[in-house]
């Protein structure tokens, strides 16, 4: 029986997914960078979008901060594509996963495009 359970856990647990948000038409109006202050915490290492209009997240979705995203420093060709659109004045969409790391609400991005 304690078998049977567990087989039926895990195969429902096969099926969930994180959920990913996709937001479109944002404005980059400012990018911080942080270093490692902190040894060890999610803000370590990471690459700050700000935007000039609220994000609006769907409702069920653990990213709540309305005003930022964040990039690990490790992508630098997600950095660089950010620091493109922010310096040419391009509009931005954004794919945040909620299976990458969630700091304060801010959720970190799987992807970007930059579009015209």
């Amino acid at each position: 029986m304690k078998q049977l359970k567990l087989l039926a856990l895990l195969l429902a647990s096969f099926f969930v997914q994180a959920e990913t948000n996709y937001v479109k038409n944002l404005t980059i109006n400012k990018i911080r960078t942080v270093g490692n202050y902190e040894s060890g915490t999610t803000y370590d290492n990471t690459v700050e979008l700000w935007f000039s209009e609220p994000i609006l997240w769907p409702e069920t979705s653990g990213c709540t901060a309305t005003y930022r995203v964040y990039i690990n420093a490790d992508n630098q060709h997600m950095i660089s594509a950010a620091y493109l659109a922010f310096a040419s004045g391009k509009k931005v969409n954004i794919n945040a996963n909620e299976a990458l790391p969630i700091r304060n609400g801010s959720c970190e991005l799987s992807y970007l495009d930059v579009i015209n």
